[in-house]
């Protein structure tokens, strides 16, 4: 009898804002099977409302547990299993002491450092703006550290590095730690035209005792599984561990997006419109950030729109009383879709719009009605309808942003949890009145993540091959007529009521 042949599949895990994910398949095609579990965050006891954390061993259990769920539903052998990729949010991150073990773990909604970034921002000897793309200070690492060094200094004192969350896991797995590139410049760890650790930042801003590590582009196999981490997992020991770019990046590759001029938007608990670059771009007002391609000798320019999946999530649980249920978004999609454009007459102003990244702050939002209401009143479905078109106005408000730095965009393709709802895709497509390609499944990450790890283990094809079969992947979507042009003339609405919102003062 001829050997059994062997299938080549891989462990993507993904440790989000809300969730961490673990999916198993392929380089390509559809996934066999995601898990998802809710990460746990904690406040500190003693400490401002806005430091937030979460427990590196519990988070390690947790992470572990789900990982042997998804390999337990696929039924895969486990010497089919060639490979992990992890992947991580853009500015959690974790100091680590000079064994090794962290001391503090935080993810990007720790915003404790609200102080320190703006004494950063202020620095005129330090522009860390110019050499990372990324700002503002309180959303840098730098400004984390210093209010560890000044309000935890026994935290700080021990501390002798700091790096992702992904980069901690994969420390975690194989014993080895590396920055990845592209992460490392999304918390002004890593300069964004060389990716090579931005190691003169620490003495510049006070921090010298801050040591960096060395940087390895994505896609780098960084270690191997450790005999001990494999036994808890149900894997070989030795297999292959792969730094992937930052989730949002990754996603970029689980739509495909890789040549220049093209725009992916990743919308999930937040939306991210990204344009990919052949060189680093700058928006010279610091509004958008400029980052890291996972594809070499590529950048991106980058809008965002702000929470979105979130605020849906939020307005959800307000009116019908269930958070992180996938079953009523199912059950509500069909009726929203039946909706006309405009929401009869509801204008959402719940926060997704172009976020401007060097005056990141509160501003005045809500819900907007023809009134008497006696007249027409609205109901629950109209008002989720306004929420979702709320969110594709400020993508689109992101999109002529991007295209007015380089022209009209090649290509627009979306991915992420908002595109599980599907009224929302062809409220995006005629809102932005072009076709637009869906990832369908919305695990974007997941899917650039697994794509990553099978083009740096595998004897098969490239990272810009594997990104070429998944644009075929895509769904198209295409604008109605009809619509688009209602749509244009709501969207020049709803701007000019937003400039009327932002003359509010708070």
């Amino acid at each position: 009898m001829a050997p059994r042949k062997r299938s080549q599949n891989y462990v993507a895990i993904d440790f989000g804002t809300s969730h961490i994910k673990v999916t198993v398949g392929p380089g390509s095609g559809a996934p066999l099977v995601t898990k998802r579990a809710a990460v746990a965050y904690y406040n500190l006891e003693n400490g401002p409302d806005t430091a937030v954390e979460f427990d590196p061993a519990k988070t390690l259990r947790l992470i572990t547990a789900t990982v042997k769920s998804a390999l337990a539903q696929t039924k895969l052998d486990p010497a089919d299993i060639f490979g992990i990729g992890v992947t991580s949010q853009r500015m959690g991150l974790v100091l680590l002491n000079l064994e090794g073990l962290p001391l503090y773990a935080g993810p990007n909604r720790d915003l404790r450092a609200v102080f320190e970034g703006a004494e950063i921002d202020a620095n005129t000897m330090v522009d860390v703006w110019e050499v990372t793309g990324h700002g503002p200070g309180m959303l840098s690492a730098w400004a984390r550290l210093k209010w560890f060094a000044v309000n935890a200094p026994e935290i700080y004192e021990r501390s002798r590095t700091v790096c992702s969350i992904a980069d901690w896991l994969i420390l975690e797995l194989t014993g080895e730690l590396m920055m990845e590139q592209a992460l490392a410049v999304e918390s002004g760890l890593g300069l964004v035209a060389s990716g090579e650790p931005a190691r003169a930042l620490a003495p510049a801003l006070n921090l010298g005792d801050i040591d960096l590590p060395a940087t390895c582009r994505p896609g780098t196999i960084v270690g191997k599984l450790k005999s001990t981490r494999a036994r808890s997992l149900g894997l070989p020991t030795g297999i292959p561990v792969v730094a992937c770019g930052p989730d949002t990046q990754s996603g970029l590759i689980g739509m495909g997006v890789q040549l220049p001029n093209a725009i992916g938007v990743v919308s999930g608990w937040s939306t991210a419109c990204q344009r990919v670059t052949e060189r680093p771009v700058f928006d010279d007002t610091r509004a958008m950030w400029t980052g890291r391609h996972v594809v070499e000798n590529r950048w991106i320019l980058e809008g965002n729109v702000g929470e979105t999946g979130g605020t849906y999530q939020w307005l959800l649980a307000l009116l019908y009383g269930s958070l992180y249920n996938d079953a009523v978004m199912d059950n509500l999609d069909d009726a929203i879709g039946n909706i006309e454009p405009g929401s009869t007459g509801v204008t959402s102003f719940l926060g997704p719009s172009f976020v401007h990244m060097a005056s990141v702050g509160l501003r005045t939002g809500g819900l907007l009605f023809p009134v008497p209401l006696s007249f027409e009143p609205p109901e629950r479905i109209d008002i989720a309808r306004a929420v979702l078109e709320n969110i594709a106005f400020g993508i689109r408000r992101n999109i002529e942003r991007l295209n007015s730095f380089r022209g009209p965009a090649l290509n627009i393709a979306v991915g992420g949890g908002m595109v599980k709802t599907r009224a929302f895709r062809q409220i995006l497509a005629d809102v932005l009145d072009c076709e637009i390609g869906i990832a369908e499944s919305g695990e974007t990450t997941s899917l650039g993540a697994l794509s990553q790890a099978a083009a740096a283990i595998g004897k098969g094809p490239s990272l810009a091959e594997y990104a070429a079969i998944r644009s075929t992947e895509l769904t198209a979507y295409r604008p109605n007529a009809t619509s688009a042009g209602i749509y244009d003339d709501l969207y020049t609405e709803w701007r000019h009521k937003e400039r009327l919102l932002e003359s509010f003062e708070l």
